[in-house]
């Protein structure tokens, strides 16, 4: 994989949670839907690198999930996917700020590269789509629920 991937976007959240509490809200989210019927069907159709069954949570680096690698794992502040198939490389960067001690920002960047003509066919219909800023927010919207809910069932 690239070291330096061309930048695709980034997006952010103020989640009412601490960062521990956003930090695994994040790991249980992406490990219930990179572990999904779905994503394991898609990763095999693009002939993805990565394909293992779920992320454990905590994630570890090294780890597999469908589609992406734990490159990076640093609780309850950064967590790093890279993945590639045969029509991109991509990087997922995720950081967590504490705003205060039950407030955090969530903040996902990606980094992506879509080599040769089938790599500009597949970015347009992802990315000029509009379809994964769409995915995007719904995740950081789910991160979010999962995270306060959590946090108030712990009575904090």
């Amino acid at each position: 994989m690239p070291a330096e991937l061309p930048f695709i976007d980034s997006l952010d959240t103020t989640i009412e949670a601490s960062a521990p509490a956003v930090y695994t809200a994040l790991a249980r989210h992406l490990g219930r839907s990179l572990g999904s019927t779905s994503a394991r069907v898609a990763c095999g159709l693009l002939g993805c690198a990565h394909r293992g069954a779920s992320l454990a949570n905590p994630p570890m680096e090294g780890q597999e999930a469908s589609g992406f690698v734990v490159v990076e794992a640093r609780a309850p502040h950064l967590l790093v996917l890279e993945g590639r198939h045969r029509f991109a490389s991509y990087r997922l960067s995720f950081t967590i700020e504490p705003l205060s001690q039950n407030r955090a920002q969530l903040s996902a960047r990606t980094d992506a590269a879509f080599p040769g003509f089938a790599g500009k066919v597949y970015r347009a219909l992802v990315i000029g789509s509009g379809g994964h800023e769409i995915v995007a927010r719904r995740m950081l919207a789910a991160v979010a629920r999962l995270a306060a809910r959590a946090e108030h069932e712990s009575g904090r």
